[in-house]
């Protein structure tokens, strides 16, 4: 068999086409069917329609998570893009032991997102944590900061325990960006009397757009459905204060069980990200 002939071309790629289907395509139908099906404990399987979707529309508590999620996706990704760039702009200088510098960058990178809660989490923590106590210290603040009791900080506080393991991945899409452009191009600036801020602007940023706009949608991707860092630091509270979209999920699996509703809102969830990357790749395409 020739390695030209269409047939071998389809043996070799049998393998990963299965691999495919497997994990992806196979598990996203059954998420979609499972969305029309009536499924609980306590009732037989049977078709019920729209009414999953129906039941959700109608339901407060979705319309506050979905909210909630945008807040705690937006919140993160600006913040990650800001600290990856300032973090790749630092490294990018570094000449003399810069393997060690990008090595120590990296290393929030290795901690889970549910070890990052539990740190932050008592770092936050207003009887015993070092960040209130400081604050205290140098007289900006008389008293703890009750993060935990309070559902803008306590969101805020999630926000900061998420970028923190983010910030690295951001930064290696950046500085592979910054990296790949050429110091003549620098030097044309210097020549025409650009300062650092006008480079950064009309230089650096635009030819480091589609490694941005790439690290951008996997971070808003994956900050959007997580609930990994909220679990560790609130559950969700005070007050549903942090109650995402993945928590909603949750409940109406184990609370409710009805998986039906909970794969509905599943599929709400992953068109939602689907559009918003939809938006990334087109850009990243038209800036090609």
């Amino acid at each position: 068999m020739r390695l030209s002939d269409s047939k071998y071309g389809v043996l070799l790629s049998t393998p990963g086409l299965v691999i495919i289907i497997a994990l992806i395509i196979f598990p996203i139908v059954t998420l979609f069917v499972t969305s029309f099906l009536r499924y609980t404990s306590f009732h037989p399987l049977s078709f019920t329609g729209l009414k999953n979707y129906i039941y959700i529309f109608n339901d407060r508590i979705f319309w506050m998570a979905l909210r909630k999620t945008v807040v705690y996706t937006v919140g993160v990704t600006i913040l990650t893009f800001a600290g990856g760039m300032a973090l790749a702009l630092a490294l990018s200088k570094i000449k003399r032991g810069a393997a060690v510098f990008r090595s120590l960058a990296m290393f929030s990178w290795a901690v889970p997102l549910v070890i990052s809660g539990f740190i932050w989490k008592w770092i936050f923590n207003p009887n015993v944590g070092v960040f209130s106590d400081l604050l205290m210290k140098i007289g900006l603040i008389s008293a703890p900061l009750p993060i935990f009791s309070d559902s803008n900080l306590a969101m805020l506080g999630c926000i900061v325990a998420d970028t923190w393991v983010r910030i690295p991945f951001m930064c290696i899409f950046i500085l592979a960006g910054i990296e790949s452009i050429s110091e003549e191009v620098y030097d044309a600036a210097k020549i025409d009397g650009a300062d650092a801020f006008s480079t950064f602007t009309h230089v650096t940023l635009p030819l480091i757009r589609g490694m941005a706009l790439t690290g951008l949608l996997i971070t808003s991707m994956f900050t959007f459905r997580t609930i990994d860092v909220i679990f560790s630091m609130t559950e969700g509270g005070p007050a549903r204060g942090t109650y995402v979209l993945g928590f909603y999920i949750v409940d109406q699996l184990w609370r409710r069980v009805n998986y039906g509703t909970a794969a509905a809102a599943g599929v709400i969830m992953f068109l939602l990200i689907a559009v918003f990357a939809g938006i990334y790749v087109y850009n990243i395409f038209k800036e090609e």
